[in-house]
């Protein structure tokens, strides 16, 4: 077999398992709080309510825009008749094509590097887990996997037309989410050595070297600037969503409890950690970067890919791990980097011995089907466990069990009408998701007094007790379960709960 024709059989493999890993039972982990916020956006957009992007609590509009074409060819245009896989549908695609951006590398890190890079970055646990998740992150990852490569490009042969394409990968990364800043940092010391290196190899001097680089920077900034405007704008038809844009940086408001110390992405992702009978780890990627830049500096080869990449990763790294609010989904911008980086130790692998060449390819094959493993039992059985390491809050069983007991409920003969219903309390995400298909429902942050006719009410830990008062002698208390160590109780009215228990015996 010719090594085209064995690339193109690898490729085709690598696509077949992306696939696979992030489409497989796609709709059955519970949705989590933060994807059931998301898709509360999207439907309000759906139902053609005007765009207001709130700079306090949420993120960018492009999640949102690039689920609606998904939404309305699977004729789901309202928050009831939204489904998991429509919301996880944008995540997977846009995972699969991150999957191909090595491609954009190919002539830096050779076709085998690139190949390698893409099997890492289709098997990694972390990866493969939240592009399985309703969140920024995936289509993040993407633009900034296009804007990485569109950087470098313009750092060694500047030009107008590369100058507007960086710019137009930068705005959507501002589009999805503020979080773009950070990547900008972490590249501009890329830059900087790459430029001065190229420099103490370039008789020219500086200054000419720099006028080169005005007029695509300035396109630069520019494309970045519009494109990031008309999507927080609505095509310009709310100018103060460009002012919101801004302001995000000064009043965004994190959420309490995701403070965390310096070394918490060390021990997430590299760091082997025993749960459920398996190790979880993706030290892989780390080993194969290091070895990629040890390479590079003991054959001394001048590839500027490989020292943008290294510097890249590293910074992304040491920015996300001092700031104290820590998730593991920020990491994936920063791991595929890692995952670009290690796969170019592969780009020697014609060159190499057979014995080297066996040794790479052991270690790389072990390496994709032990994280394939640990992908499978992350996504599967465990993939709402809190004991998962990439399970973050999770949602409980309880909240899906309890919408379809619900309906069986509604369902049942002569049975009482079930709304309206009442929420009281705070921080109540997911559960307005698993309510979505009853009309009616009022939200409180404490009890008031006509909520004791209501025939079911849902008490948040923090109003249980006062709603105990309330509702003791109206009400059966039915304790249930709602993310990871939060609990939620339900009252159903007396004669509801009585009318249950009489079909149920029955």
């Amino acid at each position: 077999m010719s090594q085209r024709l064995l690339i193109i059989v690898a490729w085709i493999g690598i696509v077949i398992l992306s696939l696979t890993l992030r489409l497989h039972n796609l709709e059955e982990r519970p949705i989590h709080a933060d994807e059931a916020t998301g898709a509360r956006i999207l439907a309000r957009q759906l139902a053609g309510e005007d765009y207001q992007f709130n700079p306090q609590h949420f993120h960018g509009p492009l999640l949102s825009l690039s689920s609606q074409p998904i939404a309305r060819s699977r004729s789901e245009t309202s928050w009831s008749e939204l489904s998991t896989t429509t919301l996880r549908l944008s995540a997977v695609i846009a995972g699969l094509l991150v999957v191909f951006t090595p491609l954009l590398w190919r002539r830096s890190i050779g076709p085998w590097g690139a190949l390698a890079a893409a099997a890492l970055l289709a098997s990694s646990p972390l990866m493969v887990y939240y592009n399985r998740m309703y969140i920024h992150e995936s289509l993040l990852t993407l633009f900034a996997m296009l804007a990485c490569a569109a950087v470098l490009r313009l750092t060694e042969q500047p030009g107008k037309r590369i100058g507007i394409a960086t710019g137009l990968c930068i705005g959507l990364m501002f589009a999805t989410k503020e979080t773009f800043a950070i990547s900008i940092l972490a590249w501009l010391p890329a830059v900087g050595l790459c430029f001065w290196r190229q420099q103490a190899s370039d008789s020219r001097h500086i200054c000419p070297n720099l006028r080169l680089y005005l007029l695509p920077s300035a396109c630069l900034a520019i494309s970045a600037a519009f494109t990031a405007a008309y999507f927080y704008s609505d095509g310009f038809r709310s100018l103060q969503g460009i002012i919101d844009a801004v302001r995000t940086y000064f009043v965004y408001e994190t959420t309490a409890g995701h403070h965390k110390g310096i070394g918490y992405y060390l021990e997430l992702l590299v760091w082997p950690k025993q749960q459920f009978g398996i190790w979880w780890t993706e030290a892989l990627i780390v080993l194969l970067a290091v070895i990629a830049v040890a390479f590079a500096v003991v054959k001394r080869v001048s590839n500027p890919a490989v020292l943008f990449l290294a510097i890249a990763t590293v910074c992304h790294f040491i920015i996300y791990s001092c700031i104290r609010y820590k998730t593991p989904w920020l990491m994936m911008v920063p791991w595929a980097h890692a995952c670009l980086l290690a796969g170019y130790v592969f780009s020697y692998f014609p060159n190499l011995k057979t014995r080297s060449r066996l040794v790479l390819t052991l270690l790389l094959l072990t390496g994709l089907a032990y994280q394939t493993k640990q992908s499978m039992h992350a996504c599967g059985h465990l993939a709402n466990d809190s004991r998962n390491p990439y399970a973050y809050v999770p949602t409980s069983k309880d909240a899906a069990k309890v919408e379809r007991w619900l309906h069986e409920l509604s369902a049942l003969p002569d049975a009482p009408s079930l709304t309206p219903i009442a929420v009281i309390g705070q921080e109540y995400w997911p559960l307005p998701w698993y309510l979505r298909t009853f009309e009616t429902i009022g939200y409180w942050s404490a009890p008031v007094q006509g909520i004791i006719d209501l025939p079911m009410i849902f008490a948040m830990p923090a109003q249980t007790q006062a709603c105990d008062k309330l509702l003791g002698t109206t009400h059966t208390q039915l304790p249930r379960g709602l993310r990871a160590n939060v609990a939620v109780t339900l009252y159903l009215r007396n004669d509801i709960w009585q009318h249950w228990m009489r079909n149920d015996s029955q």
